[in-house]
Order: structure tokens, then C-alpha cells, then sequence
């Protein structure tokens, strides 16, 4: 998600870069403000690529903005998941999709 915010992903590719990452903390998103007074943003990633994220505000923005719609899909999914279940149980008590049998006390349908 964080490449896909736009932050640079900068491999741990030699025995000081590694000493390095592993010494940040790991698997959250900090920031420090450069010699320009801007926010730069990192995050440290030892355990799947060993390297580490950096981006801009804007980066950061668009990755904030990806984890609030995968946080809203995966509600949405939960939630259809629940729909289901309750759907086959309903159907399993007997009572179909309606919450009573159609045509028994109720006419021709």
C-alpha cells in the first residue's frame, strides 16, 4: 500500500543499511522534518522486503486515504459475509427468503 501511495522504497542492501533498518522501529509509519521544515515519512520494513519506505506529505495523504478505503472494503465484506450467513440460516429454519413459506395462508401467489 505504501508503494502504491507513492512512498520510494529504498533497499537494505548492504551489511550497514541492514544494521540500520533494524535498528528503527519496525512496521509503523513515523516522520521527521527535514532541513527544509517539510515532513518526510518512513517506515521501516525488516521483516517482508527489508528495506524502507520514504515519502512526502502527499505521499502520505494518498497512503491514509488507501487504508480508509481498504478499512471501509473489508467492512463491506464483513458485513456481506454476515448477510449470508444469515440468509442460509433463515433458509435452513425453513422459512425461505421472505421469513414465512409463500402459499400456505396466503392464497394463490
Amino acid at each position: 500500500m505504501l508503494a502504491a501511495a507513492g512512498f520510494k522504497m529504498l533497499v537494505a542492501d548492504t551489511p550497514a543499511k541492514v544494521a540500520s533498518l533494524d535498528a528503527l522501529p519496525a512496521a509503523t509509519v513515523r516522520y521527521y522534518t527535514n532541513k527544509k521544515g517539510q515532513r518526510q515519512y518512513w517506515f521501516a520494513d525488516p521483516f517482508v522486503c527489508k528495506c524502507l519506505y520514504l515519502g512526502d506529505d502527499a505521499a502520505y495523504g494518498r497512503y491514509e486515504n488507501l487504508k480508509l478505503q481498504k478499512q471501509i472494503a473489508d467492512e463491506q465484506q464483513q458485513a456481506a459475509q454476515e448477510n449470508l450467513e444469515a440468509a442460509q440460516d433463515m433458509e435452513l429454519d425453513g422459512l425461505g427468503p421472505w421469513g414465512f413459506t409463500p402459499g400456505i395462508g396466503f392464497g394463490v401467489w
